[in-house]
């Protein structure tokens, strides 16, 4: 089954949370984790990753937290997504040139091209649903 993993939805509450607070807000990974229910020391890990990625900016202090480093049209899904998982890939085939399936390795793997097409409708959608568009 494709899913989106548990750390991704934590992600996107995360930020839709920030998203809905008054311009300037910095909130907490503390605080976003006891709103939600979410384990702080996965938060904290979430949010730096999403850090590392550009999507939110992390502002130290003691009243520290995290603000959205862009606005909210320019964050897609997908962008929130691999900055949480990596990339993202519906089939290995498609999306890693390194595959090392034996169907591909041994000249038989015949949904390779058909699954590079739909990864890239795959992703297209995902690229067109912005933060702004969660709300």
């Amino acid at each position: 089954m494709l899913r989106v993993s548990r750390a991704a939805e934590y992600g996107i509450i995360a930020l839709k949370y920030i998203y809905q607070q008054p311009i300037g807000y910095i909130a907490s990974a503390r605080e976003i984790s006891e709103k939600y229910n979410i384990p702080a020391e996965i938060m904290a890990k979430i949010m730096q990753k999403m850090a590392k990625q550009g999507l939110v900016m992390s502002c130290q202090g003691a009243r520290g937290g995290y603000t959205l480093a862009k606005p909210p049209a320019q964050i897609s899904v997908a962008d929130i997504l691999q900055s949480i998982e990596g990339p993202i890939g519906i089939v290995e085939c498609a999306t890693d040139p390194g595959c090392e399936c034996t169907q591909l390795q041994t000249g038989v793997c015949n949904i390779k091209d058909p699954f590079a097409k739909i990864q890239n409708k795959f992703m297209g959608f995902l690229n067109g649903i912005s933060l702004a568009d969660l709300n």
